[in-house]
């Protein structure tokens, strides 16, 4: 990690290249209004399979936000497969929908938390993605392409929001996991 003085507020901030990924559990707000103890079942399995597979692939939980979670990790690749294990734990009955986005990039911290725009563009790259399913950038599927498994399926080019440029977005393609043919437009 490379630490750098903000000259403006004097306060320390901290840059890395990191692969971020975002989940988020698909229909939880609506089945906690039907059924609080299966919605709180279905976060507290993922919350331990999540907490327990980034631990195995290096990762960072660095924020918890009710149904969603935001990792990073030092490796593209690492955060694929880590993406790849918790979607196909999740699978295991009672099944538990969630949808993951992982892209790389630049990332700043501090007291305060991430920011940057590679947070931003995992942030909407999971917005898009269909529950049982996990969507890269172009970045990080260009990580995997050396790698034998798992394999990605280019889905198209995306105007995300508020992303000023268009984003290469591919399906991860493995066992259990959901492969979209197309996706929602944002």
């Amino acid at each position: 990690m490379v630490a750098e003085m903000n000259m403006e507020s004097g306060e320390d901030k901290k840059r890395l290249l990191a692969a971020i990924m975002f989940t988020d559990m698909v229909g939880y707000t609506a089945l906690m209004q039907e059924n609080e103890q299966l919605a709180k079942r279905n976060r507290d399995k993922h919350r331990k399979i999540q907490k327990e597979t980034t631990e195995e692939f290096d990762g960072e939980i660095l924020q918890y936000y009710g149904d969603g979670t935001l990792i990073i990790f030092k490796s593209a690749v690492q955060a694929v497969q880590c993406g790849v294990k918790i979607q196909q734990l999740l699978q295991e009955e009672p099944k538990v929908p969630l949808r993951i986005g992982i892209h790389s990039g630049d990332i700043v911290y501090d007291d305060e938390g991430i920011y940057g725009d590679g947070v931003n563009i995992a942030s909407r790259i999971e917005n898009i993605a269909e529950a049982g399913s996990i969507l890269v950038s172009d970045k990080v599927a260009d990580e995997l392409k050396n790698h034998p498994e798992p394999k990605t399926k280019k889905i198209g080019s995306f105007q995300l929001k508020n992303v000023k440029h268009d984003v290469i977005v591919h399906a991860v393609i493995a066992e259990k996991l959901a492969v979209p043919d197309s996706l929602k437009r944002v």
